[in-house]
């Protein structure tokens, strides 16, 4: 019998397939979990709007941009968000306004109308207008955003040539620190990414998905020894670490593997199935 209440699951690299579907192996696994009494939840870099086509999956809730916010599964209803401070969002803008890729600003849609807001010199990469045709996203164009304009930010970002990022990442965890939580890694496949292009998201300085995971918890009196997490990239690095039992996926990035306390196959052999199977047994108590 397992000890574990509550499941993160991650989605692109976890959950979802290499070509972006859930196979219905790994479907079964979340029921079996489910009617185990296991609350299983999606925790993603995705917003809810740009991930219900695996939503099926699941009930209840499910924790959307990296922890920032928190929907209802049923209603669509946020039910917390952790936004970054205007002026803080303000300066990350300065920070990136000159370059050559465009500075994109992640909004909640219900409270602003739209979901990105677009600004700064720069160019959109065409992987990011893939991105937002592909999502449907609805897309303002500011050139100087005010304070105003930014009191619904949940998370700052930019695409560009991974050199560029990686330079641009160790300057503004240089001078910002503790005030941001911020990551990159290659741009999301079938976006028309090519080969050495990177997303740099950066957020508020308490958000990661153990954040919302753990407001989740917190919510039906789970405790943290009772959680368990799957993913595969670096934004999954905090609950991989903190979970009672954190699991990488086959394809998982070094770093994740090597902060895991368990490891399934890869996500197009239904890694998520494998790991709740073993959760479920007791095999990995």
């Amino acid at each position: 019998m397992s000890r574990y209440q509550l499941i993160g699951i991650d989605l692109d690299g976890t959950l979802l397939s290499s070509d972006g579907t859930i196979s219905q192996i790994n479907v079964n696994a979340i029921a079996k979990a489910r009617q185990a009494g296991v609350l299983v939840i999606p925790c993603t870099g995705r917003a809810l709007r740009e991930s219900q086509f695996a939503m099926h999956a699941f009930d209840r809730l499910g924790v959307f941009v990296t922890g920032a916010v928190i929907n209802d599964l049923k209603t669509g209803c946020s039910l917390d968000l952790a936004v970054i401070e205007p002026h803080l969002a303000m300066t990350l803008i300065e920070q990136l306004y000159d370059l050559p890729e465009a500075v994109f600003v992640l909004h909640e849609r219900s409270l602003t109308g739209y979901d990105y807001m677009v600004t700064g010199r720069g160019e959109l990469m065409r992987s990011t207008q893939a991105w937002f045709q592909m999502t449907d996203s609805v897309v303002r164009f500011v050139n100087h955003p005010s304070l105003e304009d930014l009191h619904h930010a949940l998370r700052v970002g930019v695409v560009a040539p991974s050199k560029r990022v990686a330079e641009v990442e160790k300057q503004i965890t240089s001078q910002l620190k503790s005030q941001v939580n911020l990551h990159s890694f290659e741009a999301i496949a079938g976006a028309g990414a090519k080969d050495g292009v990177h997303v740099l998201e950066i957020f508020a300085g308490d958000v990661d998905k153990w954040r919302g995971i753990q407001w989740v918890a917190q919510q039906n009196d789970i405790a943290d020894d009772a959680i368990a997490f799957i993913g595969d990239q670096v934004n999954d690095l905090p609950p991989i670490r903190a979970a009672a039992c954190g699991i990488a996926m086959g394809n998982a990035e070094d770093v994740v593997k090597d902060a895991a306390d368990r490891h399934t196959s890869c996500c197009d052999e239904n890694g998520v199935a494998h790991a709740i199977d073993q959760l479920l047994s007791g095999v990995w108590d």
